[in-house]
């Protein structure tokens, strides 16, 4: 499928100017069409600009994300703060959750922040990678739990149903002249962005990917609604995987308030998704200088060590998106022809004019 390259300032213009047209306030549409531009210059292309419509503006429409949300401090301490989402989209009560979390750690020394009633925030890296800018380490987490089950999500071992969503992970801290560490993971072996656009390309997905209803491994990414966690069977270490994801709902969904017992007091049940973000100050370790340097010293073995191919070279968490971002800067954002006709029809509805999606 042909890829057409789209300039990323003015496709950032594009997505602002779309997400205001639907109803978002002109700092909340600027935040998000930033994060979701971050993630596909970085090659995240699951979580960028492939999303808006699905899950940015349809939503809305839906009534299912109100984009004028009033966030509410539900309870805040020194160190720690909750929020009420208030039905909005996890991109901007994430965002002021994380500033609210660098704030009290540039007081404090440690910022923690959770959100609930929310929905979701696109690529959880953004979040961490924030505290970066303020010489701090960023950890953020994303999750959903299904009290009930679900069409498509993680199943526990040996279960049949999906119970929890992809619940991403991330953490992040800066380097002094190499590329800050981001890693950026879903506690599943893959997301379900990614089944979907292997769907959409009429693809088949990888083996060891997902599951069918009866428990099946498959290649079909229309039937494999079932995947699998971090690490695969329990042979493989499937149950670690399933604890990383669980352990990312406690942190997003039970220390969130974003559960709820379900109306006969028998199940636990998250009705949205809930968020979880923490920065640290590193000042309060060591200078940072020092720091970084020991960051600098610490990757540059990495990639140093002997390399299986010697003419590929060895990649840490950040440093492939960061050159990725560098040349799409340059070039343009790679867009298939699904999701040109997508924007354009978009645009069509908003009446946004412009020949930019041709």
């Amino acid at each position: 499928m042909s890829n057409y390259l789209i300039n990323a300032t003015e496709l950032r213009e594009f997505v602002n100017l779309a997400l205001r047209r639907v109803g978002y306030s002109e700092s909340d549409a600027e935040d998000a069409a930033s994060i979701l531009i971050w993630a596909s210059l970085r090659g995240v292309d699951t979580h960028g600009i492939r999303n808006l419509v699905s899950y940015y503006v349809e939503t809305v429409r839906s009534g299912q994300i109100d984009p004028q949300a009033k966030l509410v401090i539900t309870r805040e301490t020194q160190h720690a703060v909750r929020i009420n989402g208030n039905s909005s989209t996890g991109l901007v009560a994430t965002t002021h959750a994380a500033r609210a979390a660098i704030q009290k750690a540039n007081e404090t020394g440690v910022g923690l922040a959770a959100v609930y009633n929310s929905h979701h925030l696109g690529p959880a890296g953004f979040y961490a990678n924030l505290a970066i800018e303020h010489a701090m380490l960023g950890l953020c987490a994303s999750g959903h739990f299904f009290g009930r089950g679900f069409d498509i999500g993680v199943a526990p071992i040996n279960g049949l149903r999906a119970m929890l969503s992809t619940n991403p992970f991330a953490f992040a801290a800066p380097c002094g002249t190499k590329p800050p560490f981001v890693l950026d993971m879903s506690t599943a072996v893959t997301t379900v962005n990614r089944i979907q656009s292997y769907g959409q390309a009429e693809r088949p997905i990888p083996n060891g990917w997902a599951k069918d209803l009866a428990g099946q491994p498959t290649n079909d990414p229309n039937i494999g609604t079932i995947l699998f966690p971090l690490g695969g069977e329990t042979e493989t270490g499937g149950h670690k995987g399933v604890g990383l994801s669980m352990m990312v709902s406690i942190l997003s969904g039970v220390l969130s308030g974003a559960w709820a017992n379900c109306s006969d007091g028998s199940e636990y049940d998250q009705p949205t998704m809930g968020h979880f973000v923490a920065a640290i100050r590193i000042a309060d370790f060591m200078p940072v200088e020092e720091f970084t340097a020991a960051m600098d010293a610490f990757v540059t073995a990495i990639q140093s060590s002997d390399r299986l191919n010697a003419d590929e070279p060895i990649h840490y968490p950040g440093s492939q998106e960061h050159a990725t971002a560098i040349a799409r800067t340059k070039s343009g954002i790679p867009i298939d022809e699904r999701l040109r006709n997508e924007l354009r029809l978009l645009a069509e509805s908003l009446s946004i004019s412009g020949d930019l999606f041709g």
